[in-house]
């Protein structure tokens, strides 16, 4: 049941891929916890998603805050009752490139927010007390950065490396400090793994589900990835809840790079 599983933090729940997974969770009975810089349109979406405010009351607490704030990030991963464990952090922190005034050479107003969101929330849980449970922490990222194998269509590869590299050197500092931070003695490291999920080309689509997904592996030397053109938000936030809550996904893809795309 999952009230028995422990609580599950979101970061960056106002997102697209995050905000499904989030509303998905609650629906479930998860107990959540979640940082948004303004709660009223977190609860607002939320709303718009036929999750009724009895169940926002009840099964989420909503932190007001900034990633880079460490004090709110605190707040976030403690749990609100002592029976609770924090099993879970998921991470969808980004933000859109800036199309205006160039189209062709879009800008970014927040280069570093991906890698500064992981090392915030490490910092935190470094913050805990010693019998703190380690969670899993699960970070959005994206396919077209890996340096062991082509995972996206030839096609794609002007795009993602022209118009995406900015956010995408952010996503490999991410994923950086994720495996630096397992790589640690187990007593020294603050969470107990990570999964990385690397979807494709996001779209506003609507979900198809979770069989309709192809995925694929990286781990150290071995890849065999999914390589797909896109995917919806709507469909990597109902994977992760699939697999990461409801699935055994949080030990099927621990330490592993998972492309999923159509």
């Amino acid at each position: 049941m999952p009230a028995n599983d422990g609580m599950v933090a979101f970061f960056g729940a106002t997102g697209g891929s995050t905000l499904a997974c989030l509303a998905l969770a609650l629906k479930a009975g998860y107990t959540c916890s979640a940082l948004s810089r303004s709660s009223s349109k977190l609860q607002t979406l939320l709303l718009e998603r036929n999750v009724s405010q009895s169940i926002i009351d009840t099964h989420l607490t909503i932190i007001q805050g900034d990633i880079r704030d460490t004090k709110s990030v605190v707040q976030v991963l403690t749990p609100r009752s002592k029976s609770d464990t924090l099993q879970l952090i998921i991470s969808g922190i980004g933000r859109p490139p800036i199309f205006s005034p160039n189209p062709l050479n879009p800008t970014f107003d927040d280069p570093t927010v991906c890698q500064d969101a992981i090392s915030t929330i490490l910092a935190a849980l470094r913050t805990l007390p010693p019998s703190f449970s380690k969670p899993v922490l699960a970070a959005l990222s994206t396919t077209g950065i890996s340096s062991r194998v082509r995972d996206v269509p030839i096609l794609m590869i002007p795009l993602y490396h022209w118009l995406l590299a900015v956010p995408h050197k952010d996503k490999l500092e991410m994923e950086a400090l994720l495996q630096a931070e397992v790589a640690k003695p187990t007593q020294e490291r603050v969470i107990q793994d990570f999964v990385v999920v690397r979807p494709s080309l996001l779209t506003d689509g609507a979900r198809l589900g979770t069989n309709k997904i192809r995925v694929g592996e990286e781990v150290g030397k071995t890849a065999t990835p999914a390589v797909g053109y896109t995917i919806s938000r709507e469909d990597v936030g109902g994977w992760m809840f699939d697999r990461l809550l409801d699935g055994d996904g949080k030990k099927r893809y621990a330490g592993k790079m998972v492309s999923i795309t159509y």
